[in-house]
């Protein structure tokens, strides 16, 4: 498979930095007898892909840094919109919790919109939206955290170490960008080009990120498989192997792979680790050669074939996750129940599925007819759901009666504790209150439903 260059850096991250925790000024402290003041608090509202998460972390963390707490919607001064664009649906979501927060707004609070939609939008956004204060293109967080000082005098907190943000899963971005061009997709216009992060520098971040308390790092790139470190130490799997040696980390995951990249040498490394996670995130798009095509893909479905029946060989139990696209213009009926057929007999674990909507500045809105009717689009989607539905019951059903490792990420409202075991699947600790998150919990499994799995502690 053809491996493109790494783009270097001109600067460590971004210009900005923003991808860097911010740490809290030298000395700073509270005397006892100091009176206390309400910390200036944000929060901040996350559409989109793990990229997003990715960013919406960095933001908080430099936040959190210059002094202010995290907290709801309601209670909070700062009210920061992350933003995603690929879909029409996503987008729409966007707009309609701006005019939501026309309502919240007062002269003290301030709304801030950053993400996909500010690099497809721009300053249009506040001629749209006279209530918005500030539009913050991705990365530039240092600068908007600094305006927003000298304009409210945002600073009665006191600063928090990283681990006021850090949890049990830590994102850490080690490419941002996109150098692939599917018809489909916005990313490459309003991310840009594949930036690499230096390996050095992904290590760092996640050392930092275990030593605050992370039990667990999740590696995020729009093709993640492709990294390629600037300074010639390799690929995606001598990242891995670097990253998954630090003393003190459970678990390591990464998202999300493109079918074109992926190596075989990803997947041995997969296999012989007791810290990389089962679970591969492989998106198709569509089980018709023809539509693979018209999308610019860059495989045909016996090569997707090939990779998942190499991974599932090496990892019987791999957690399969995958996202498809439906109504893609030129999608006859024949070439939808090509997809259907390959969903059926692959059986991933997690089908994430979409109807076509034109991305405007796309090869596909500007060059080809919308020609799959809404309604038809709409009953393909339905007829995929369901039988996702009955596949995804069938293999969670498979899971009863084994024992399996949960890492606990909170409690529903149960109280009851949840976590994901290393495949990806949610799993839910029944007769297990108590349990913090950050543990890990040998869990056998007596139930089990389409989305998630519940057990009792092992013994």
């Amino acid at each position: 498979m053809r491996k493109r260059a790494a783009q270097k850096l001109t600067q460590a991250r971004h210009p900005e930095g923003a991808d860097r925790p911010s740490r809290p000024p030298e000395g700073r402290e509270l005397s006892p007898a100091s009176p206390r003041v309400r910390a200036r608090s944000f929060h901040i509202w996350t559409i989109g892909c793990q990229m997003n998460a990715a960013d919406s972390e960095s933001l908080a963390r430099i936040l959190l840094a210059a002094g202010y707490q995290e907290d709801s919607l309601e209670r909070a001064d700062v009210a920061i919109l992350n933003t995603c664009v690929v879909r029409q649906a996503s987008e729409d979501r966007v707009y309609s919790k701006l005019h939501e927060l026309k309502a919240w707004k007062t002269p003290e609070r301030t709304i801030a919109v950053t993400g996909c939609i500010v690099a497809k939008e721009g300053e249009g956004l506040r001629r749209r939206f006279p209530h918005l204060d500030s539009v913050v293109p991705i990365g530039e967080y240092d600068d908007f955290v600094a305006g927003l000082a000298a304009r409210y005098d945002y600073s009665e907190g006191e600063a928090l170490p990283i681990s006021g943000r850090t949890g049990v899963s830590h994102y850490v971005r080690v490419i941002q960008g996109c150098d692939h061009n599917c018809t489909f997709c916005i990313v490459p216009r309003v991310r840009g080009r594949e930036r690499h992060v230096p390996m050095a520098e992904v290590l760092e971040e996640c050392r930092m990120a275990v030593d605050a308390g992370a039990r667990e790092v999740v590696l995020v790139g729009q093709n993640v498989d492709d990294y390629q470190d600037p300074g010639g130490q390799g690929g995606l799997a001598a990242l891995v192997r670097t990253v998954e040696k630090i003393p003190g980390l459970r678990r390591l995951r990464f998202m999300t792979s493109h079918p074109q990249d992926l190596e075989p040498e990803l997947l041995e490394t997969m296999a012989a680790s007791d810290v990389v996670c089962r679970e591969l995130q492989l998106p198709v798009q569509s089980g018709d050669d023809g539509i693979l095509k018209r999308m610019a893909r860059g495989y045909q479905t016996r090569h997707y074939r090939a990779i998942v029946e190499r991974a599932r060989r090496l990892m019987p139990d791999l957690g399969l996750v995958t996202d498809v696209i439906v109504g893609f213009p030129g999608e006859t009926e024949a070439a939808f129940l090509n997809t259907r057929a390959l969903l059926e007999e692959i059986e991933f674990d997690v089908v994430h599925l979409a109807m076509y909507s034109p991305r405007p500045g796309t090869f596909a809105a500007t060059k080809m007819d919308d020609d799959v009717p809404a309604a038809e689009k709409l009953r393909r989607l339905n007829d995929l759901l369901a039988m996702q539905r009955q596949i995804a019951t069938r293999k969670t059903a498979q899971w009863v009666g084994r024992d399996v490792e949960v890492l606990i990420e909170g409690s529903d409202e149960l109280g009851r504790p949840y976590g994901r075991i290393r495949q990806g699947k949610r799993a839910i600790v029944l007769r297990g209150s108590g349990v913090p998150p950050g543990d890990l919990v040998n869990l056998r499994v007596v139930q089990a439903t389409a989305g998630q799995l519940l057990g009792l502690p092992a013994a």
